[in-house]
């Protein structure tokens, strides 16, 4: 019976000592954890680098400004002869100008003395007559060839230049046919022709058709 009890009494001391064993474990696993730190690893230090400007290449040669005046700026000695040559280029147009005028002065002084000294005279009394139409005016012929159908007397008033030439006709008195007027305008200006003379002449001109 007495061995039966030490041996319940020695069946405790195994766990008394895992548990004294367990706590020395803990303590000394804290003890470390509290004075032996991890190292914190550094942190990556962000350097701020500076930007560098480039500044633009300048020339090694500076161009200076020109300054381009408004006025053209001559010197003193061609300024003068700038003047004069104005001058001269004024004179030479009022000269040029002066002469268009003097001539058209000219011109109608002429023509008014012209048509001053320009008298109308009269066919027959004051110019006699030198070209008749054939078969006209009692001279011999017959008339020029026509198809004018209508018959009888027509009298134009004509006017003969200087050169004796007759410039313009037209009906006076007598048939009013169209055809006979037109033939006898073509006849007076083609046949018809006086002496010359100074002055303008005007008269009549008698067709029998």
């Amino acid at each position: 019976m007495e061995f039966r009890r030490r041996t319940k009494k020695l069946s405790g001391l195994p766990i008394a000592f895992y548990a004294v064993a367990l706590l020395f474990f803990v303590l000394l696993f804290s003890f470390n954890s509290a004075y032996f730190k991890v190292p914190e690893q550094p942190k990556p230090v962000i350097a701020e680098v500076p930007e560098i400007k480039v500044e633009p290449k300048t020339d090694s040669v500076v161009k200076p400004e020109i300054y381009v005046p408004d006025v053209e700026v001559l010197p003193a000695d061609t300024a003068s002869i700038a003047k004069e040559s104005t001058l001269l280029k004024e004179e030479k147009k009022e000269t040029a100008e002066d002469k268009k005028i003097a001539k058209k002065d000219e011109k109608k002084e002429a023509a008014t003395t012209d048509s001053k000294d320009d008298k109308i005279t009269k066919i027959g009394k004051d110019r006699i007559l030198t070209g008749f139409i054939p078969g006209t005016m009692g001279k011999a012929g017959k008339l020029p060839t026509h198809n004018c159908k209508t018959k009888g007397q027509l009298v134009m008033f004509i006017t003969v230049d200087k050169a004796g030439n007759v410039t313009s006709a037209g009906r006076n008195s007598g048939i009013k046919d169209a055809c006979n007027v037109t033939a006898a305008v073509i006849w007076t200006k083609k046949y018809v022709k006086a002496k010359k003379s100074q002055n303008i002449s005007q008269g009549t001109y008698t067709i029998v058709f």
